[in-house]
């Protein structure tokens, strides 16, 4: 009676932690409970003699322990340079640093002066992020906004694939740092977490420009 009582425990267990496991949005965590569950859930069927059932929750087992030792060496912190801190804590906040540096590694900085770089009407393909000094946004030759480190541009036509909104001048040494839009969005098939943060970062950029806008 004892015995039996154990099974059913151990049982029991398995199925209210495999309950909690899918209640829960955090992918480590998830990972982490599920692991256990498949240990209680191997337990009971060692003790039921079920060997071929053990097995399989050894594998379900060993794939999630994967996972978990590569979820945890993706959030291992990494130094962050600097000169860029204030832009990962500003607005790449939401970004592991790991996920920030290797973002960061896809961008081109590059140096802008006395040009008109963005004609409202255009395809983009770039997405840019100012480093240093200041730009215009106009309408109708009307100037709209000026724009300093840490603000976006063209990141409308990333966010809803539309042609360029405004023109974007530059009057001095602009620093950018660049990255392919194409490249950016193939982010949203392989790694559709980086593509959500991603995207929230642009939008919120670009609802502060509008208030701006709306403001004026």
């Amino acid at each position: 009676m004892f015995n039996l009582l154990s099974h059913s425990i151990i049982q029991h267990l398995g199925y209210l932690v495999t309950f909690l496991a899918i209640s829960i949005k955090d992918v480590l965590w998830l990972r982490i409970v599920l692991a256990i569950a498949q240990i209680l859930a191997g337990i009971y069927q060692w003790i039921e003699g079920r060997i071929d059932i053990v097995l399989w929750n050894m594998i379900f087992t060993l794939i999630n322990f994967y996972h978990i030792f590569q979820i945890l060496d993706e959030r291992k912190p990494i130094k962050i340079p600097e000169d860029i801190l204030d832009l990962y804590k500003g607005i790449f906040y939401n970004f592991s640093t790991k996920e920030f540096i290797n973002f960061w590694s896809l961008g081109e900085i590059v140096s802008k002066k006395n040009k008109q770089i963005i004609k409202e009407g255009q395809k983009q393909k770039h997405l840019l992020l100012i480093l240093s000094g200041k730009v215009q946004v106009k309408k109708n030759n009307k100037l709209i906004n000026i724009l300093n480190r840490g603000n976006f541009v063209a990141e409308m036509s990333l966010i809803s694939n539309e042609t360029a909104s405004a023109d974007i001048f530059v009057e001095e040494n602009v620093e950018f740092i660049i990255w392919d839009q194409a490249r950016l969005r193939y982010f949203e098939k392989i790694n559709k977490d980086l593509w959500i943060k991603l995207h929230n970062i642009l939008s919120k950029d670009l609802i502060k420009k509008i208030k701006v806008f709306s403001a004026d």
